[in-house]
């Protein structure tokens, strides 16, 4: 577990010390490429089971109004 934290903690010191901005446009083309990957399979889901994200819109809905974010 502490490898894998120390691996990803060395990637994002390594991005933001390379002033070349190579890495850049690949890191934002595959966090896009999982970002609509996701999105269409939440919309398979959402389609195939409406009810299970009806269910836990409520449950959230629910916990999130008893919250007071303001003092």
């Amino acid at each position: 577990m502490k490898t894998i934290t120390k691996r990803i903690r060395n990637t994002f010191r390594s991005l933001a010390n390379d002033r070349r901005g190579d890495g850049y446009l690949d890191l934002a083309m595959k966090i896009l490429i999982v970002v609509v990957i996701g999105a269409a399979i939440l919309l398979i889901l959402n389609a195939a089971m409406p009810n299970l994200f009806s269910g836990l819109i409520e449950k959230v809905s629910g916990e999130l109004t008893n919250i007071n974010v303001l003092p």
